[in-house]
């Protein structure tokens, strides 16, 4: 995983607010995108993640400016087997559905 990020928030807010979250399909098999954006007391952040090999892996950038937050994050909506080495497969999982 490659994480980088960087964040001054306001020590005497403590506002936190969702305004609005969608989610998309994508072209490709178990990729999604997901668009957030929230009221919060950043003052300015900036954070980039980029994951393999774990679960929900993909790239997350968020970015914030005078209280407001925006999210974009595209992702693998499954879970990852580090015993095999490999995506979950459900039905050959012992005890999931």
């Amino acid at each position: 995983m490659i994480y980088f990020g960087f964040n001054i928030a306001n020590p005497f807010s403590r506002r936190w607010k969702n305004m609005w979250c969608k989610a998309y399909d994508t072209p490709f098999k178990h990729k999604y995108i997901e668009l957030e954006m929230f009221k919060d007391s950043t003052i300015v952040s900036f954070s980039f993640k980029l994951s393999t090999r774990q679960d929900h892996a993909g790239m997350m950038i968020e970015l914030g400016a005078v209280g407001y937050s925006f999210l974009f994050n595209l992702y693998d909506n499954r879970h990852w087997n580090s015993e095999e080495g490999r995506w979950m497969i459900y039905t050959e999982e012992e005890g999931l559905h």
